[in-house]
């Protein structure tokens, strides 16, 4: 591939400039911060597959298993708030490096505990719960990192890029943890640890973009820093009615969905299917992304953001109730597959709505009241899912967890906020604003922040050209 440099503005005319975007694939900071993530990406996938039924393994319990699981995940959570803030003071580069060296080395540690033999319960429950704190304190780096890498207009689509290159790991992450799994703990942990440090190599590279991204930042005459602190980021956020919104039905579908999903991995291995088994049922989320990606720049195109959103919960929330109706692999793989098509679409507008509107200096932090939101009840979900397997068995469980999708989704399309949001082309200058104040002209006339000229920032006339997913 050929690196491109920032985009030129001919001259048109008197009355407007042309901006030219070149395409994501052309621009070498965005695939440095692609090949960043996706090394990440790929030893998080292989491990959060692998941690529950190592666990379950070590304990024979599904539900002491997702008691342990939940410890690590209340662990992160405590952390994801600070990392947000870190974010938005320290250079991004570095803490991708130091995110990504410190997971090499705790993964490596547990592989070499395993090897030799010594890897227990209580060994597998430390280690997880340190790697959950370092994932809690660098993870939001990555996501705010491509704010200074990519232009405003064109987050949409490179949010869509993104959801196809995780369908892709999900569609191999599973079956390969599965594998590596047949293998022992070693191997699977090693592999984490080698594409942890790949991870944190490629974020080195992103250095100069970051130190551009400052500058470019810091000369536009229009930018205001935002408040410091962690309290000012949930302040920004909860501030603004469809932001509020959005995040508590975050936290109802995220629930619902990742419950269900723990419960059929606990459910099917405490029955007896094989690991490998398991990882293509899992495998057919991969499907579902992969294809619902090939669509997701379309639609997010042509279908207004909360109206795709809504449309994604809908399909979601049924999808759920539909796991509990038959127990059989290939029903499951076939249920799963049609669940997550609708996902890189919603995933895709309504991250790039959140990521356009938030200002650079405030973006580490609303990243992380949004996983925040997202993950603030998934330990209830790995408990419920482990105590319900085993108490009440696999089926009722996913009802469960399916009436939860049902109410983020009634929720969805009863509030206003939520089916008002536009499309890319006025996310900009959509009313993501305070309730009761009048700063919304001013926050979207100056346009977020990121390594482009200021300039070209303010340059608004035309969308971008026609991009697809590049992997």
């Amino acid at each position: 591939m050929t690196s491109s440099p920032a985009p030129v503005l001919p001259h048109a005319d008197s009355s407007a400039q042309v901006l030219q975007l070149p395409a994501l694939r052309h621009q070498r900071d965005y695939r440095n911060w692609w090949c960043a993530d996706t090394s990440a990406l790929l030893a998080g996938s292989i491990y959060s597959f692998a941690i529950p039924l190592l666990l379950l393994a070590l304990t024979g319990s599904p539900a002491q298993a997702g008691l342990l699981a939940a410890v690590g995940s209340t662990a992160r959570i405590g952390l994801t708030l600070s990392g947000g803030s870190l974010a938005d003071r320290t250079n991004r580069s570095r803490l991708m490096v130091l995110g990504g060296t410190l997971g090499a080395v705790l993964t490596g540690t547990l592989a070499l505990i395993s090897w030799i033999g010594t890897l227990g319960a209580a060994v597998l429950c430390i280690g997880h719960v340190l790697l959950e704190l370092r994932g809690g304190l660098f993870s939001s780096a990555t996501d705010a990192a491509l704010k200074d890498v990519v232009h405003s207009k064109q987050l949409g689509r490179a949010m869509a890029a993104n959801q196809g290159r995780d369908a892709v790991l999900s569609l191999g992450g599973a079956p390969l943890g599965g594998l590596l799994l047949g293998l022992g703990a070693a191997p699977t942990l090693a592999f984490v640890a080698v594409f942890q440090l790949l991870s944190a190599i490629f974020g080195r590279t992103l250095a100069p973009a970051m130190a551009r991204a400052e500058r470019t930042a810091a000369a536009d005459p229009q930018h205001q820093p935002s408040a410091q602190g962690i309290l000012s980021g949930l302040r920004w956020c909860f501030s603004r009615p469809q932001l509020r919104m959005i995040l508590w039905v975050m936290v109802a579908v995220n629930l619902g969905v990742n419950g269900a999903v723990t419960t059929l991995v606990y459910g099917l291995r405490y029955r007896g299917e094989s690991t490998f088994s398991i990882g293509l049922v899992s495998a057919c989320m991969g499907v579902g992304l992969l294809l619902g990606s090939l669509a997701a720049t379309w639609l997010i195109d042509r279908v207004a953001t909360g109206i795709l959103a809504c449309l994604g919960l809908s399909t979601l929330s049924l999808s759920m109730l539909l796991l509990a109706v038959n127990g059989e692999l290939w029903w499951l793989g076939l249920i799963l597959a049609a669940a997550f098509a609708s996902v890189p679409a919603l995933n895709a507008a309504v991250g790039g709505y959140f990521m356009a509107i938030v200002p650079r200096d405030m973006v580490g932090r609303a990243n992380s009241v949004m996983m925040f939101m997202a993950m603030v009840a998934m330990p209830v979900g790995l408990v419920v899912a482990g105590i319900g397997v085993e108490l009440a068995g696999m089926a009722p469980t996913l009802v469960f967890f399916a009436l939860l999708s049902t109410l983020a989704t009634l929720a969805g399309w009863t509030s206003r906020q939520i089916r008002s949001i536009p499309g890319p082309a006025l996310w900009s200058e959509s009313t993501a604003a305070p309730a009761a104040t009048a700063s919304a002209g001013r926050n979207s006339a100056r346009g977020p922040a990121s390594g482009w000229d200021t300039g070209q920032l303010r340059e608004r006339r035309l969308e971008p050209q026609g991009q697809w997913i590049y992997l």
